[in-house]
């Protein structure tokens, strides 16, 4: 059991190895969209020609209570945007399996424990210990 915990222990600290660094990570998602200015004249806009301005890149986050902001991202920050949704994905991954290591070294802790005895094995040990009583003062039991 003591061989169980030690390695479910080494792969946990494996696990928060690889974690990358915290300050870096950023929840969301990257999107691209094209947009239109309707100018007349306009070549990118063209009705049926133009496709639009862009793409633009735009970081979209959840804020919860079904809010959600949207932060234009300038074409120089993309990478680095995209490396931070990267390492936040990462985490999760890893957040994930380091529970399922403290589950799974929790079950092997409670295993090892001594278990509390039922109430019926206790009464059938004190009628065990009542009859070898009886039968040692010379009394026979049934």
């Amino acid at each position: 059991m003591k061989d169980k915990v030690a390695q479910l222990t080494a792969s946990r600290k494996q696990l928060l190895q690889q974690m990358p660094d915290l300050s870096t990570v950023l929840p969301g998602s990257l999107l691209s969209r094209m947009v239109r200015c309707n100018k007349p004249g306009c070549r990118f806009c063209e009705k049926g020609k133009g496709k639009g301005h862009g793409p633009i890149w735009i970081l979209s986050v959840s804020l919860g209570n079904r809010q959600v902001r949207q932060i234009p991202v300038p074409s120089e920050l993309k990478k680095q945007v995209e490396e931070s949704l990267r390492a936040f994905a990462q985490t999760q991954k890893l957040l994930k399996q380091i529970a399922q290591v403290n589950g799974a070294k929790e079950r092997t802790n409670r295993s090892g424990m001594r278990r509390r005895p039922s109430l019926s094995s206790l009464v059938n040990e004190r009628q065990g210990t009542q009859k070898k009583d009886l039968t040692a003062a010379g009394a026979s039991v049934p």
